[in-house]
């Protein structure tokens, strides 16, 4: 059985041609418990970033994305140098000063000076890139479309591992259900037998002696956890071929029959039940695991 659960760990690469050049885009996804969208462009294309977020957010629900898009410009960048003409003549004015102050022989030089920091910036000009979005826009879909298909492939074999856990602890329930009536039974008999001892000699009506150890046993009751348990099960089996992301259900689900399966040990008394509570736990702790790298 095809599953269409998605891991969140992928990866994907689009490159291809346009006017500006040549457009290579990676994608990396990896485990997050939120979205984290990470994106280092070219200083050419920052007027994108906020759209290539858009369309990263509209395809991942969650997960630490990081997307890098490297550009081969076909024609030089402009560039300017700027002087900064009032910060040089601090720079020379302390430099006079110093000179003076500590009897410093030498000249005062254009070399030194232009050693001085911020005193000379570069400053690219790179024109409009709005007519370049209908070109870049398919490679960056294509490398997330790559991801994607990933991100599909290692989902699904999540789901068969966790498709057969969840069998393994289905199994483990019905053998609960199936063997408590008869712990229940043994519980009964050895409570009736040490209340028996403790009152002996004490006359006490037989009717209300059973109503007590009725009620008590109640309380041992584990079938409405054992059907919760269930329930849940059903439930998590249908999250495995949902289409939407459903990893975070999955792990309240995981966390709701841990606490079912606890209360069912702590409740049954009974060692052959806890210790197949200790296996269905196990096989619960897998399970969570798995879950954690499910979109």
């Amino acid at each position: 059985m095809l599953f269409m659960l998605k891991s969140m760990t992928g990866f994907g690469r689009g490159e291809g041609e346009t006017r500006l050049g040549k457009i290579l885009v990676e994608s990396r996804s990896v485990n997050h418990r939120y979205s984290d969208i990470n994106i280092r462009l070219p200083k050419r294309l920052i007027p994108f970033e906020g759209r290539i977020k858009e369309i990263i957010r509209s395809r991942v629900s969650r997960g630490r994305i990081d997307v890098s898009v490297k550009l081969d410009a076909l024609d030089g960048e402009k560039i300017q140098l700027q002087i900064d003409s009032n910060l040089a003549e601090q720079y020379f004015k302390a430099l006079v000063t110093l000179k003076e102050r500590f009897q410093i022989e030498g000249e005062i030089t254009l070399e030194l000076l232009a050693g001085a920091k911020d005193l000379i910036s570069v400053k690219e000009e790179y024109g409009d890139v709005e007519p370049y979005w209908s070109e870049i826009e398919p490679i960056l879909k294509q490398s997330l479309e790559e991801m994607d298909k990933m991100k599909r492939l290692e989902g699904n074999v999540l789901a068969k591992d966790i498709e057969n856990r969840l069998e393994r602890v289905n199994q483990q329930l019905e053998e609960i259900k199936l063997q408590y009536p008869a712990s229940l039974k043994a519980y009964q008999n050895r409570l009736r037998e040490r209340l028996q001892s403790l009152l002996d000699g004490v006359e006490i009506d037989p009717l209300r002696l059973q109503q007590e150890i009725a009620i008590i046993a109640e309380r041992t009751d584990i079938t409405e956890e054992i059907v919760r348990a269930m329930s849940h099960l059903d439930q998590f089996s249908f999250f495995l071929k949902a289409k939407e992301p459903v990893g975070r259900k999955m792990d309240f689900l995981v966390q709701e029959i841990h606490r079912e399966v606890n209360t069912v040990s702590s409740k049954a008394n009974d060692a052959e039940i806890s210790q197949k509570v200790v296996e269905i736990k196990s096989e619960l702790e897998k399970i969570r695991e798995q879950v954690q790298n499910i979109e």
